[in-house]
């Protein structure tokens, strides 16, 4: 196996599948999968809107 910095994506892909399916199996790496959100919108745009002049200490704070 080759280091993760020099593999192409399909290769990391490959990797991760076959990871997933020796800790979990074929099924559970399928639900693993399924499970699997990619999310929406613009995270970037939407933290700083949220986090709008609060420091970091004010929102560990709040936490």
């Amino acid at each position: 196996m080759q280091t993760v910095n020099h593999m192409v994506n399909e290769e990391i892909r490959i990797e991760g599948w076959n990871a997933l399916v020796t800790r979990l199996g074929v099924a559970g790496a399928t639900r693993f999968l399924l499970e699997y959100q990619s999310g929406k919108g613009n995270y970037t745009k939407e933290r700083k809107h949220i986090f709008h002049q609060r420091t970091v200490r004010q929102i560990i704070k709040d936490i």
